[in-house]
């Protein structure tokens, strides 16, 4: 085993040797045990780290969880209005344009034939309905 993969080994699994990887554990063991003066301070420093991480309960402090919650996104509200504002839109124009059309539109030779017989001589049907000379 090299010095780099021990301290690979170390910095990954700890100094606790029942946490290194089996297949390479009696290795790490047998180099660690060679040059026990080079790694000491190493597999101490480890083994302070892994008693800090060890010792708590696991739970973060209450600042801690304020900050994370405080740095997330505010969830987006879906806002209803903009839908139906839309859909009333839409009603009110085709609504609007359901009643224009007829403005719109130029008439039939036919229909201003029949408007044209319905009004024309107004005022002679006034004359004869008041029964006279008017």
């Amino acid at each position: 085993m090299t010095e780099e993969r021990f301290y690979q080994i170390l910095s990954a699994y700890g100094a606790n040797p029942e946490r290194w990887p089996v297949a390479e554990r009696a290795q790490a063991e047998a180099f660690a045990a060679r040059h026990r003066s080079d790694v000491l301070a190493a597999v101490e420093a480890e083994a302070e780290l892994d008693a800090m991480l060890g010792s708590g309960d696991g739970r973060a402090s209450d600042l801690l969880e304020r900050r994370i919650l405080r740095s997330l996104p505010e969830p987006e509200i879906w806002n209803w209005h903009a839908p139906a504002m839309a859909a009333a839109a839409a009603l009110v124009i085709g609504v609007m344009l359901g009643f224009s059309s007829g403005a719109l539109i130029s008439p039939a030779d036919e229909v201003e034939t029949y408007y044209a017989d319905a009004f024309n001589g107004l005022d002679e049907d006034w004359v004869d309905w008041l029964g006279g000379d008017a």
